[in-house]
């Protein structure tokens, strides 16, 4: 119900979303998963995710994920979640998320949910924690929370056998494992080639 979403004095949706945005939400079921949970013909409490192909995602979004699995794969943003204030603690906010990622795990394509979150939001910290989430980076002065700049921390949960780029190290040790392995093939080579003439050379000393 896009009139119950507008509603301002709904805290379940955070303001500086423009008109056109809760239009979407309810209609752009390709890009947009939104869920809610109603009572009495009354929405109590949302989630709302954005499938981002990896083609169309910006370089920080890109960074989340191994390049090798980027073709053709989608990155799902959590952009919002919330639940009014009467309803809290009921675990509302658990149910929602819970379906949506049982919903995402239906997509192959989809390698990971990442999410934003106030570095001093412990209880929601906690929260995505418990769900499985990963914290992936620390991003200073991500928000802008009534003229002051807030941290905050990127979470993250792979499905679908996604990973994160592999790190300073693992980059160092494939690289070890690929001059190894083309060493080992090179001398494999010649070895079975000097074997192979050496035989040659004693069928000829003995005929």
């Amino acid at each position: 119900d896009v009139c119950q979403l507008q509603i301002p004095p709904l805290p379940v949706v955070p303001c500086g979303y423009p008109n056109s945005w809760y239009h979407d939400i309810t209609s752009d079921t390709e890009r947009y998963m939104t869920l809610a949970a109603v009572q009495d013909e009354t929405i109590i409490g949302l989630v709302v995710t954005e499938l981002r192909q990896s083609k169309s995602c910006s370089p920080d979004e890109i960074a989340l994920l191994d390049r090798a699995q980027l073709r053709d794969s989608i990155l799902t943003y959590i952009m919002t979640l919330g639940v009014r204030q009467q309803f809290r603690r009921m675990g509302i906010a658990s149910v929602l998320v819970k379906e949506i990622l049982s919903r995402l795990k239906t997509l192959p394509e989809v390698k990971g949910v990442y999410l934003h979150v106030l570095a001093s939001n412990k209880h929601a910290i906690k929260f995505y924690e418990s769900l499985g989430f990963g914290c992936c980076e620390f991003i200073p002065h991500y928000y802008s929370i009534m003229g002051h700049f807030q941290n905050a921390y990127c979470y993250i949960l792979y499905m679908h056998d996604g990973q994160p780029p592999p790190s300073p190290m693992q980059v160092i040790m494939r690289s070890l494992r690929s001059v190894f392995s083309y060493v080992y093939t090179l001398w494999m080579y010649v070895y079975m080639a000097t074997k192979s003439k050496l035989r040659q050379h004693r069928t000829i000393a003995a005929g």
